[in-house]
């Protein structure tokens, strides 16, 4: 009678220290997943293609996680440029915590209203917004902008913006932007901006360099596709404004400084690389190939006081000279 309790005693703890020890190697498989995960590029992948398909459910870090990769394999990446891997390359990806994923799943979601797709992070002079509903708003560091809101700057106004992709944006003086549409969602990033006057200069974030991603800079003369890159526009603004030139037109300007951007207008579709330049004179015309000066698309150099072309007074002087030569010689009476 005394072994047979003592057996069933036994059999009682073995259970109990079983149970502790396989729960507790749930709970820590649970919470840390240390398993490191490598990956050989293949030709033709780019990192956002990759970061889409192995974390489809983390599209709010895709920014962050991309910028880890990176930060982690340097050696993969040219430049630090996450658009510039190397095919061949064996990259460290980053693990994901289960327990993080389900935390973050039994939060509940509560709506708060509109989502803010920008933020301001440099704001001089005159700068407001007009929403949606025609509320105004001024623009200072550390406004949101939202989808539908149009944006102006005065004559010595500029703004410039944080995307929520992380996209740099600086509307410069006496411009006017349209946020038509902006969201960062699986399968369905989209950015679609219409300058509708002024000048900005634009470097893009994670949309646009997805081929799936539709991105959009509309001007009242012609669109602009991106392929990943930082570029310049100035649209219905001959006079110069905040050290600006004159370039005695209001038409488009466009100039690429990084990447390269499709321009498709009434007349023609037109692919620009780095260090290209173009001028649309109107809707009916074509783009013509130009080469500009400093001072179109931002404040000219201190020294400088030509302007662009016939924006200039320069060539006052040369008549003014040739009017003199003329009267010495009597071509010129009274």
């Amino acid at each position: 009678m005394h072994t047979q309790k003592s057996r069933q005693l036994l059999k009682l703890i073995l259970s109990i220290s079983l149970f502790i020890v396989s729960t507790t190697m749930a709970v820590a498989q649970d919470r840390f997943n240390t398993v490191k995960r490598f990956l050989y590029i293949q030709p033709g992948q780019d990192i956002f293609s990759i970061v889409r398909v192995l974390y489809p459910d983390q599209q709010n870090q895709w920014p962050a996680i991309i910028k880890n990769i990176v930060r982690k394999n340097p050696h993969a990446f040219i430049g630090a440029d996450a658009t510039r891997i190397q095919a061949g390359a064996r990259i460290e990806l980053p693990s994901k915590s289960r327990g993080a994923r389900q935390a973050s799943a039994a939060q509940p979601v509560v709506y708060r209203g509109p989502k803010a797709v920008g933020q301001v992070t440099r704001s001089r002079g005159k700068a407001f917004v007009i929403s949606k509903s025609k509320q105004r708003r001024g623009l200072q560091v550390g406004s949101e902008v939202f989808v539908g809101d149009r944006l102006y700057t005065g004559v010595n106004g500029s703004v410039r913006l944080n995307m929520i992709d992380d996209a740099k944006i600086d509307l410069r003086c006496n411009s006017e932007m349209l946020i038509e549409d902006y969201q960062l969602l699986r399968g369905a990033n989209r950015s679609v901006l219409h300058l509708l006057k002024g000048s900005i200069n634009k470097v893009t974030g994670s949309i646009g360099k997805i081929a799936e991603d539709i991105y959009e800079m509309h001007t009242p003369m012609a669109t602009v596709g991106v392929r990943g890159t930082e570029y310049a526009i100035r649209v219905l603004q001959s006079h110069g404004c905040d050290g600006s030139l004159d370039v005695n037109s209001k038409g488009l300007f466009v100039r690429v400084k990084q990447g390269g951007i499709d321009l498709r207008s009434q007349q023609q579709k037109l692919a620009l690389n780095q260090g290209q330049a173009v001028h649309m004179a109107s809707q009916q015309a074509k783009a013509k190939p130009i080469r500009v000066e400093k001072g179109v698309f931002e404040a000219a150099e201190a020294d400088q006081t030509r302007h662009y072309f016939f924006g200039s007074v320069s060539w006052v002087f040369p008549l003014l000279i040739l009017s003199i030569m003329l009267l010495r010689r009597g071509y010129v009476r009274d």
